[in-house]
């Protein structure tokens, strides 16, 4: 089975780059940008990235949608550390709280459009080709393979809550409401514990034995593959060599 993060959408250039590339460069990217301590130019790479993806076809508002919930815990995190910092005594406590959401949200902008434009089976030939160990591997696969069984079993519990006579608390503090919650993810885990043990005897029927093999070898990336790489790689790298000063003879 092939599976498609964006079936429906045509090739475009950033996903027909080669991704192992990709990968490689996302890597160098965000090291680069978990150096950034400048908030501007952290915004000027963010800025560039977006405008790369669009220029490349990257379907972005479909994508937008996607990476919201991260987004979201990633402010919610990067106030909750300013606000330490500013109940601290710190100064620049605000600065501080910027630079570490454009971080985190840098970070989330490149990784996930990488992935994103990847089907499943490049992206674990991909990990396989750079020889990343077999388990995170199979962590990763796994992960993204099974993770609409978990939404299943989701929804037939809740279906099961409704033809039940099941009605939702006044807000989500309430007493019913967090008891339900922490029962729904009491009987989830069980569940999912459950259909794993299924899962892995039938694997195990199919002669599974934990490595990964390629059944034929990705081609080669290309000039443009590289040329792109260096292109998302360099960016944060030359915004991080501004920061050291390295171009400040250029405004005497």
């Amino acid at each position: 089975m092939r599976m498609e993060f964006y079936p429906e959408e045509k090739d475009y250039f950033f996903k027909k780059t080669d991704g192992r590339v990709k990968l490689v460069s996302a890597i160098f990217s965000i090291a680069a940008l978990s150096t950034i301590r400048t908030w501007e130019y952290l915004a000027a790479c963010l800025g560039f990235y977006i405008f790369l993806l669009c220029l490349t076809g990257f379907p972005v508002l479909k994508w937008m949608r996607r990476i919201f919930f991260p987004v979201l815990f990633a402010g919610a995190m990067s106030a909750a550390a300013a606000f330490a910092n500013f109940y601290a005594g710190r100064q620049y406590a605000g600065i501080d709280g910027a630079v570490l959401f454009l971080r985190a949200l840098c970070a989330i902008v490149v990784l996930s459009s990488v992935i994103y434009s990847m089907s499943f089976r490049e992206l674990v030939f991909s990990l396989k080709v750079l020889h990343v160990p077999d388990v995170l591997v199979n962590l990763i696969g796994f992960t993204i393979r099974y993770a609409n069984i978990l939404t299943d079993e989701l929804s037939r519990m809740k279906k099961a809550r409704k033809a039940r006579g099941y009605s939702k608390g006044r807000n989500f503090w309430h007493t019913a409401t967090m008891k339900v919650i922490g029962q729904t993810v009491a009987v989830l885990f069980l569940r999912s514990y459950e259909r794993s043990e299924r899962v892995y005897q039938a694997m195990l029927s199919r002669g599974y034995g934990g490595d990964i093999r390629l059944l034929s070898a990705p081609a080669r990336p290309g000039k443009k593959d590289f040329a792109f790489g260096a292109l998302m790689a360099g960016v944060p790298l030359f915004f991080k060599v501004a920061e050291m000063g390295a171009f400040s003879w250029i405004m005497r």
